[in-house]
C-alpha cells in the first residue's frame, strides 16, 4: 500500500490551469451549482464519437430538447447490441477502463492508477466533447462507475474486497481501503476540475456482493440469501483495520462468519432466516455493517467535499448487499437516482413511492427511465412513464441510453419532452 497524504484541495477553472501540456482542450468554466436539469440522457463516448461529436450534441438539444447528457467517463466490462450501427452490431470491452486522459498528478496519493481505453487513443475525445457541449449550452454530467471494476481489482488484489476465507471478489474494489478511496476522490476531481462536468453521477460507489461477477459464476451449493450476505461480507485489511478502530473485533467476528458458511459448504443446505434478524442476533456483526454503511456514505460527501460539484448517487443494490441507505445517500448527495425499468406506471409509482419515504422532497430524486422494448413500447407508453413521476413530484429524468436504443426510440423521447408538462 501506499502511504498517502493529506491534501489541500483547491478548486480552479480549465483556463486556470496548465493541463495544455497533456492534451486536454481548455473549456474555461467556474465552479457553480448548475439548475438543476429536467431531462437528460445517458450514452457512451464511443456512440457519440461513431455518430460525430458535434452532430449528436446538435441532436440531443436541438431534435430530442434535453438539458444535458450523461456519459460513461469509468466504465466496467461489457457487450453492447448497437441496433443503429451499419454493419456489425455488437461491440465487446474486455477490460474496464476510463474514457478521458487523465491528469497523472492527481493520483500521487493512491497507489492505483486509472486504466485508459484505447478509445482515447493520442487524443481526448472527452475534452473534445466537454467544447462542444459548452458551446451548444448543453449540460454535460460524468456517469462515473466507481468501484466495480475487475481490471483494477485484479491488478491490485489488495484493494479488492476480500472474503472471510481470503478470497477475492475480483470484480469490485473495496471502500474500506485508504487507497481505494483515494483513488476514487482524485478520478472524480479530475473529471470535475478538467472537463466543465456539471454533476458527478456516482454509480457502484459501494460495497458489492457475491455473485455479481466478471466471469461465468459457477456453484453447486445454495448459500441462501444469509449466506450469501455472510460470504459477500468484505474482511480487507482496510476493513479490517476500520473495524478494530471502531472497537469491534474483526477476527472474531471474520472467524464467526466462517462457523456460519462451514456446515454450508459441507452439506449443500443452505443457512435458513432473514438477514435482518441475523445481524440483530450479533453484536459484532451489527455494528460491521453500521461501520460499512458509514464508509459508503461519507465516501460519497468526501467527494463531494473534494469535488466542489453536484453529485448524484445511483440506488442499485440493497441496505444488506451494497450497504446502502437512501435516507443516508440523500444527506451526503445533492440527488438520488432510481432506476425504474418497467411498462407499467403503475409498478413505477410504487418504486417512487418506496424511495421517497426515506428521501421526503420528490425533487432530490432523478427518475431513469429505459426508453425502448419493453419498458417502452410507443411515445405515449414513455409519456405515460414521465407523468407518472410528475404526479408524484418528481421533476428531473434521465432516458436509458443513447446508443442502446433504436433510433425511433430517441425520438419518443424528444416527443415526451415536448408533450410532457412539469406541473
Amino acid at each position: 500500500m501506499c502511504r498517502r497524504q493529506k491534501r489541500t484541495y483547491r478548486f480552479q477553472s480549465l483556463k486556470e490551469s496548465e493541463n495544455a501540456t497533456w492534451g486536454v482542450p481548455q473549456v474555461a468554466f467556474f465552479y457553480v451549482f448548475s439548475s438543476r436539469r429536467r431531462h437528460t440522457i445517458w450514452a457512451y463516448l464511443w456512440d457519440l464519437v461513431d455518430d460525430g461529436l458535434e452532430e449528436t450534441v446538435e441532436f440531443c438539444k436541438g431534435e430530442m430538447g434535453l438539458d444535458a447528457i450523461s456519459v460513461a467517463t469509468a466504465y466496467h466490462t461489457f457487450q453492447q447490441l448497437r441496433p443503429g450501427r451499419p454493419g456489425a452490431k455488437l461491440l465487446t470491452a474486455g477490460e474496464a477502463a476510463v474514457y478521458f486522459r487523465p491528469q497523472p498528478e492527481l493520483y500521487v496519493d493512491t497507489c492505483i492508477r486509472p486504466h485508459v481505453a484505447p478509445l482515447v487513443g493520442e487524443g481526448n475525445p472527452m475534452g473534445e466533447l466537454a467544447n462542444i457541449c459548452q458551446k451548444n449550452d448543453l449540460g454535460l454530467i460524468s456517469w462515473t462507475v466507481c468501484l466495480h471494476n475487475s481490471y483494477l481489482a485484479g491488478k491490485y488484489p489488495d484493494c479488492a474486497q476480500q472474503t472471510a476465507y481470503g478470497d477475492s471478489l475480483g470484480w469490485v474494489l473495496c471502500p474500506g481501503v485508504d487507497d481505494v478511496r483515494a483513488y476514487i476522490i482524485a478520478l472524480c476531481r479530475d473529471l470535475a476540475e478538467n472537463y466543465g462536468v456539471e454533476r458527478l453521477e456516482l454509480e457502484m460507489c459501494n460495497f458489492g456482493g457475491y455473485g455479481h461477477a466478471h466471469h461465468h459464476v459457477k456453484d453447486g451449493v445454495d448459500l441462501g440469501g444469509v449466506g450469501r450476505y455472510l460470504f459477500g461480507l468484505s474482511f480487507s485489511a482496510g476493513c479490517m483495520d476500520k473495524a478494530r478502530g471502531w472497537g469491534i473485533d474483526a477476527e472474531g467476528l471474520r472467524n464467526w462468519v466462517r462457523e456460519q458458511l462451514d456446515p454450508v459448504f459441507s452439506s449443500g443446505e443452505p443457512l435458513t432466516g432473514e438477514i435482518e434478524e441475523v445481524v440483530a442476533g450479533n453484536a459484532e456483526l451489527a455494528a460491521f455493517q453500521e461501520m460499512r454503511e458509514e464508509l459508503v456514505t461519507s465516501l460519497i460527501g468526501e467527494i463531494k467535499g473534494a469535488t466542489g460539484v453536484e453529485v448524484s448517487f445511483l440506488l442499485m443494490g440493497d441496505r444488506w448487499g451494497a450497504r446502502i441507505r437512501p435516507e443516508r445517500m440523500a444527506g451526503e448527495a445533492d440527488l438520488v437516482e432510481l432506476l425504474a425499468y418497467s411498462r407499467d406506471p403503475e409498478a413505477i409509482a410504487e418504486r417512487v413511492k418506496g424511495v421517497l419515504k426515506d428521501i421526503d422532497d420528490p425533487e432530490q430524486l432523478v427518475l431513469g427511465l429505459q426508453a425502448y422494448y419493453p419498458c417502452a413500447n410507443s411515445a405515449d407508453d414513455l409519456r405515460a412513464n414521465v407523468e407518472c413521476g410528475l404526479e408524484l413530484g418528481v421533476r428531473q429524468f434521465s432516458y436509458y441510453n443513447y446508443g442502446i436504443a433504436p433510433k425511433p426510440c430517441l425520438e419518443w423521447i424528444g416527443n415526451c419532452i415536448k408533450n410532457s408538462k412539469i406541473k
